[in-house]
């Protein structure tokens, strides 16, 4: 929430990205908590060992 803030506030960002793993329920609840929207996936962007990963993009626009 702080970051966000500092983002909005001191840095005259107009958007805030953040992207998350799929499994990762708990840090999508925080961002969700925190007027964060999921914008899009991000399908198999990231390799893993032998695995493509997909990536979710969240954003928040001021």
């Amino acid at each position: 929430k702080k970051a966000t803030k500092f983002g909005f506030e001191k840095i005259k960002l107009r958007r805030i990205y953040a992207c998350v793993f799929p499994f990762n329920k708990a840090s999508m609840k925080v961002l969700k908590k925190n007027g964060y929207k999921l914008e899009g996936v991000l399908r198999k962007e990231i390799k893993k060992g032998n695995k493509l990963l997909d990536n979710y993009l969240f954003a928040k626009v001021k």
